[in-house]
């Protein structure tokens, strides 16, 4: 069950104001200030403004521990268990993040010549993370690049499920840097204008930066304390077809076998998912992939949705990210819309959200998100109605 969730991004520095953002259509597209990006061809990507200044208390590391522990306190005020340093210590509570680039701060601090303000590397953002909050728990971290939002929370649902934990923070988060944008320049994936998923004219991806949080319970540990849930995480499904180190397999196998396995662990039919909240990056063979998946899997009448149009793609953030949205999804009967839209490629056989906001109630939502090297991921989240269906330990 999910009680709480939190969010950076660059259109919204809070859940609330991402979602209203994310519905007026705001697109965070500019030129990159985070570094000189004089020796690139593209220029443009999606930051957070003002970063220092997220959180109120002093935040140890570099930017990615930044970006993230605002996040993760939002969504544990939100969920009810917002506790002071020591407080928690005693209490069986985790953390998993998701993350493709980790703290890259400091090596980029070393490349320019400086000394390392923090220590860098992937595992130390939850270890920041836990020591702020004196969380005391397992401490994951996922690096399985942009599908590793969808990963960590599928390993924070196994935690609950065996009974390790009795809280799970599941989150993902990137920082916006050069190491990252110059890899994505040199395969030639980013746009030089506008991120358009499924669009005829689409040129490729927009680098973004921010963070999502969710925190996990048991339904009955929820109940108990007097919690106020917001949705259901019903199941997930991964999968690793490894067709090519950077290009999606144009049959879609994987994916298929990730989203048929998330309904078959949610325990639904396919027909009962309403709206699939998809990875969506802009590019021509991943947006023609996932058509693919879903068309195969739900027909091409199936309606979706990328957010990457507003606020870039986030890497590990990603699918942290738009795991939060779908909870907003459900509990406001509004699905967010694709931006930047002109056409849709007749190639993308689905029902494509252009430009507006659809306002459509729906009992269950997918989200996928995908990586490199073939990895495949999906998750089902369920609207709340008081229903028995929550994670039970074993």
């Amino acid at each position: 069950m999910i009680t709480g969730v939190g969010a950076i991004t660059p259109v919204g520095t809070t859940v609330a104001s991402t979602w209203d953002a994310l519905l007026q259509g705001d697109c965070a597209a500019r030129t990159i200030r985070t570094f000189d990006s004089s020796g690139h061809s593209c220029k443009f990507g999606c930051e957070v403004d003002d970063v220092d200044h997220l959180s109120l208390m002093p935040v140890p590391g570099g930017r990615a521990t930044r970006l993230l522990i605002p996040a993760v306190e939002d969504a544990l005020y939100a969920s009810g268990l917002y506790f002071g340093q020591s407080e928690g210590k005693a209490r069986r509570y985790g953390i998993c993040v998701g993350t493709t680039m980790g703290e890259i701060t400091p090596l980029e601090e070393l490349m320019a010549g400086q000394q390392p303000k923090s220590i860098g590397g992937p595992g130390v953002i939850a270890e920041n993370v836990a020591d702020y909050f004196d969380l005391a728990g397992p401490k994951w971290t996922i690096t399985n690049a942009c599908a590793a939002g969808n990963m960590a929370i599928a390993r924070a649902v196994d935690e609950l499920a065996a009974g390790r934990v009795d809280m799970m923070v599941a989150a993902g988060v990137d920082a916006m840097s050069w190491v990252a944008f110059t890899g994505f320049a040199s395969l030639r994936a980013m746009t030089p204008d506008l991120c358009r998923p499924f669009d005829a004219e689409r040129r490729g991806l927009m680098l973004g930066e921010g963070a999502g949080a969710l925190v996990l319970e048991r339904e009955s540990d929820a109940l108990r304390r007097g919690a106020k849930p917001l949705a259901y995480l019903l199941g997930y499904g991964l999968s690793s077809d490894a067709h090519h180190i950077t290009q999606p397999d144009p049959k879609a196998a994987g994916s298929i076998r990730a989203m048929e396995t998330a309904i078959e662990m949610a325990g639904i039919h396919k027909e009962q998912i309403g709206y699939v909240s998809a990875h969506g990056t802009g590019t021509p063979a991943n947006d023609r992939m996932e058509s693919v998946a879903l068309q195969h899997v739900f027909g091409d009448e199936i309606v979706t949705s990328s957010i990457k149009g507003h606020i870039g793609h986030t890497l590990g953030a990603a699918s942290a990210i738009e795991a939060v949205v779908c909870v907003k999804a459900l509990v406001s009967g509004l699905l967010p819309p694709t931006i930047n839209m002109r056409r849709q490629d007749p190639a993308c056989s689905v029902r494509v959200i252009a430009n507006e906001p659809l306002a459509m109630r729906t009992d269950y939502i997918m989200s996928n998100a995908y990586a490199f090297g073939g990895i495949n991921t999906s998750i089902v989240i369920g609207r709340y109605e008081g229903r028995d269906m929550g994670i039970q330990s074993a």
